[in-house]
Parts: C-alpha cells; structure tokens; sequence
C-alpha cells in the first residue's frame, strides 16, 4: 500500500476515487466522472462570481486582492503586483471539529451520516 492508502501524506485522485468507489458500491468510473463534474461545477461557478457552499464543509467564494509590492526573495527588489481575483475556502464547523478530533456523535455532511 502507498502512503495515501495509510492515511499519511497526501491523498491523489486515484486514492479518492479508489475510497469513494469502496464505500459507495460505484464504479471507479462513475466515481471519477462524478467527482470530475462536480469540481467542473465548482470551477465553473466561481469563475461565474458565484458561491458554492456545502453545509458543514465550507464555502468557496472569491474575492478581490488589492494591489501592492512586495520585495523579491531573489533580487531583494521592490516589485509592484497587480490586483486580481482570488480563490477563497473558509470550512465549515463540521469538517473544523473533525479534523480537531472534537466531533461528537455522528458526522453529517450533504446530508449524508459520515
């Protein structure tokens, strides 16, 4: 077993999919296509100025970085850094407790005991 399969490190798409395949009886296929579509969704509404938020998660959103300057590790220079548009992630409660190993009882996401 590779260390995603041991809880260590980083857990890569085959894994996911390979996990999510076992707990839910679907194919790898479908987990895949699945998995696939709904981070296309996400992708698609965040470039849309939406926000996508899954209860007890988190809720991605983006949002406006000002512009400014920053001085360059290499150069020890000033640089200027355009404003753009960002990315954000604040999670949920559930998934904060969780992953803190303070979550009481049982785990609900999407409506879904955990």
């Amino acid at each position: 077993m590779n260390t995603n399969e041991q809880g260590k490190g980083a857990l890569y798409t085959t894994a996911l999919v390979r996990r999510v395949a076992r707990q839910t009886g679907l194919s790898q296929r479908v987990v895949r296509q699945v998995l696939g579509a709904s981070l296309g969704t996400i992708q698609a509404a965040l470039a849309a100025g939406e926000r996508v938020t899954l209860p007890g998660f988190g809720t991605f959103y983006t949002g406006q970085r000002s512009a400014g300057r920053v001085r360059s590790v290499h150069t020890g220079r000033q640089v200027a850094v355009p404003a753009r548009r960002v990315a954000a992630f604040p999670v949920g409660e559930v998934l904060k407790r969780t992953v803190a190993g303070r979550h009481r009882g049982r785990r609900r996401l999407f409506g879904l005991a955990l």
